[in-house]
């Protein structure tokens, strides 16, 4: 009787099998990338144990981890790796998926568990179409890897990106975006006061300019703060020059203006600056972050701006409104924002250069029509660029529509997003329907579980 009992189980769980669709192979390799994705993770924590730590480290273990799960390393670079797996015998024409994620050279810990879930996915279902895992450098905030990545590597129909994050997230869109440009000749004149100095301003690595979790000061907009003050506290000085040092995409790194200061006002003008040092002091103390700020006497030049021009510059600076421009007034959720790329005074004429995202279109033509306004009170000429759309994804096809079902709820969705990327990058060489699929540790098995049914979904 207990024999026939046990048979009995045995025939109602294979039947159970087959009405929910699985197969005995299916659940078999389920189990096994389960297993998988622990002891990979597991390995590259005791392999990377420290918080920072060279790419070039990671590259060679992909080199021996490919090589250990028969997969192709199609690129091995400085700064990324490709690793591919091609379809299995019969499935050649189905989609495509190229999976993504970067490593953090200044927090390898938060970079081991996407990278898990990648490797994992990458091995793919029972039957699938080609699968490819592109790695990234991300050096001390700067894509490398993704901007050095061929056009020719990402030739895949989906495109996921994986990423850490402390609460499940499925990204699937960028923002729209537009650069101003406010221009000016400039009018010099012999000094009119006697005494020259250099405010400059300096932080360090790479920081998102739309990352207002953890927003760092631009030194453009600290120094043209700090002479908008100057002036409106009635300052006697005229301004030489102004000088930024930049990458695209990230906060301006350095800037230097150079003004010549009444020789009246010099303590008033020194007391202003201390004012401001003190205030950059703790914003970098709460960053847990450096930076150098100085104020330093100079040698004086033959010619200064005349007083109109300096006047003109310093009022920009004053009235231009950058940071968030506009919020969601229920959840607190950021429309719309901009940051001051550049600023140079060289080969006699003033350039200001503004990035400006939001997630409605219609609000950036806002944004353009009052810094329109704005330059123009400030007898300076402006310009804006077309609007494009830093990424987005298919919400019919693809990753995005069948992610979002699979995680359950609209709450973790985020159809848009203002901040940097390396899909901002990816979506820049080429047109690509694309996610970014953000979770933590306790999510890491259901997350690599969810794009291996994705693949496979797309292999049926």
């Amino acid at each position: 009787m207990k024999r026939y009992l046990s048979l009995l189980a045995a025939v109602i769980t294979l039947i159970a099998f087959c009405l929910s669709g699985c197969s005995i192979g299916e659940i078999s390799r389920e189990s096994e990338l389960k297993a998988s994705v622990e002891s990979t993770y597991d390995e590259l924590t005791s392999t990377f144990s420290g918080e920072s730590g060279q790419y070039g480290l990671v590259s060679e273990y992909l080199k021996s981890w490919a090589g250990k799960n028969d997969i192709t390393m199609e690129a091995n670079s400085n700064n990324y790796t490709v690793l591919t797996n091609p379809a299995t015998d019969g499935y050649e024409d189905r989609e495509s998926t190229l999976l993504q994620c970067g490593i953090r050279t200044d927090d390898f810990s938060a970079s081991m568990q996407p990278l898990a879930t990648a490797l994992t996915a990458l091995l793919g279902p029972e039957n699938h179409g080609d699968i490819a895992l592109i790695v990234t450098e991300i050096d001390n905030g700067e894509f490398t890897g993704a901007s050095s990545v061929s056009k020719r590597y990402l030739q895949y129909d989906n495109f996921i990106n994986i990423d850490q994050s402390d609460d499940v997230l499925l990204n699937t869109g960028g923002s729209y975006e537009m650069t101003s440009t406010m221009t000016a000749p400039i009018t010099t004149d012999s000094p009119s006061y006697s005494n020259a100095f250099d405010i400059t301003m300096s932080i360090s690595g790479y920081h998102d300019p739309f990352d207002f979790d953890e927003h760092y000061p631009n030194p453009i907009e600290t120094i043209g703060n700090l002479l908008a003050n100057e002036k409106s506290s009635g300052q006697l000085f005229t301004l030489v020059s102004f000088e930024s040092e930049t990458t695209d995409g990230y906060t301006p790194t350095s800037a230097t203006a150079t003004v010549i200061v009444d020789s009246n006002d010099i303590d008033s003008f020194t007391k202003k600056f201390n004012s401001s040092y003190n205030n950059m002091k703790d914003r970098f103390e709460s960053l847990n972050d450096n930076f150098v700020y100085t104020l330093t006497e100079t040698s004086m030049p033959e010619v200064s701006m005349d007083s109109q021009t300096s006047d003109n510059i310093i009022s920009l600076m004053y009235t231009l409104q950058s940071g968030v421009y506009l919020q969601d007034e229920d959840d607190g959720s950021l429309i719309s924002a901009s940051d001051i790329s550049s600023v140079s005074t060289s080969d006699g004429k003033f350039r200001l250069t503004m990035t400006s995202r939001s997630t409605d279109s219609a609000v950036l033509d806002e944004m353009a029509d009052v810094f329109l306004t704005t330059s123009g009170l400030c007898g300076i000429s402006y310009s804006v660029s077309d609007k494009n759309m830093t990424w987005s994804s298919d919400s019919e096809t693809g990753p995005a529509p069948y992610l979002t079902d699979a995680l359950g709820s609209d709450e973790p969705v985020v159809p848009a997003s203002l901040e940097n990327s390396e899909c901002c990058i990816f979506a820049s060489k080429a047109d690509l329907n694309m996610v970014s699929y953000r979770c933590n540790l306790q999510h890491m098995e259901i997350a690599m579980m969810n794009i291996i049914h994705f693949i496979e979904n797309l292999a049926q």
